[in-house]
């Protein structure tokens, strides 16, 4: 015989529907999608999360979350590092060329901590990576909690193919946190390292902001590793990306940029 339930239990019924559907209403998203023709049969992937509509985007769900060499992309993290530990007093903190030739011209010279962001100059933050010392560097990169957090490779090659390893999803989760102000580092030192990546904005309000990494041959032809990883905000909305590509040849930062605005195109971001 069925027994009807007390209205006690009715009531409880009604209530764990109702929070279900709630919890429901606040989950985040998560579609995969087939960006394949954009990357030209380079492996690599692609993550988005758009903060506003609380959803991501991925391309090659598996190699979002695989672990590589951030390289330049670590320049973020280095800059943040930096500011936190007054080694840099601000963007236009500057350091004088040792006169050392290098085969990327725009390094060949004096530079700030703003033009060697934008140039990418390895020499400029691996002077700023010894000025904060090993001891400090770990540190942060632990609090920091970014990839691996293993800096063993030495103090001025740990992120260029070397022990440190990030995955896109955690570039973009780090981006994330950056944006928010909730790294353990100053907000002062997180304000100025988002302004360090802005690359452009419009009358719209839309500000682009980015940073390119490239494991190989400092040519871009026969690059073996490229990432691009940044932000979009436009108005209220803010979304990070994340995209890095492998090959043999042609497989850069200055590439995986490109497909990035491919896809941001196609996307209507």
């Amino acid at each position: 015989m069925t027994t009807k339930p007390s209205r006690h239990r009715q009531y409880l019924i009604i209530v764990l529907f109702w929070l279900a559907g709630g919890a429901a209403g606040f989950c985040t998203t998560v579609t995969n999608r087939d960006f394949s023709e954009l990357f030209g049969g380079r492996e690599g992937c692609f993550v988005l999360y758009d903060a506003q509509s609380d959803s991501y985007i991925r391309y090659n769900p598996g190699g979002c979350a695989e672990r590589f060499t951030p390289c330049s992309t670590f320049k973020i993290a280095n800059s943040l590092i930096a500011l936190n530990t007054g080694v840099v007093t601000g963007p236009e903190f500057s350091l004088k060329w040792d006169g050392v030739m290098r085969p990327i011209t725009p390094w060949n010279g004096d530079h700030t901590m703003r033009s060697a962001m934008s140039n990418s100059v390895l020499w400029f933050y691996q002077e700023i990576a010894r000025r904060i010392g090993s001891e400090r560097m770990a540190d942060h990169v632990r609090r920091l909690d970014y990839g691996n957090q293993d800096i063993t490779g030495g103090l001025t090659n740990f992120w260029v193919e070397s022990t440190l390893l990030i995955s896109a999803d955690e570039q973009v989760l780090f981006l994330r946190r950056l944006w928010g102000n909730r790294l353990p580092v100053s907000k002062e030192a997180q304000r100025t390292t988002r302004n360090l990546i802005e690359l452009s904005r419009n009358r719209d309000r839309r500000i682009f902001y980015g940073k390119t990494g490239t494991a190989g041959d400092a040519k871009a032809d026969i690059a073996r590793l490229g990432w691009f990883v940044g932000c979009v905000m436009d108005g209220e909305r803010s979304v990070f990306f994340a995209t890095r590509i492998t090959g043999e040849r042609d497989a850069s930062g200055r590439k995986a940029r490109e497909i990035t605005e491919a896809i941001l195109k196609k996307l209507q971001i």
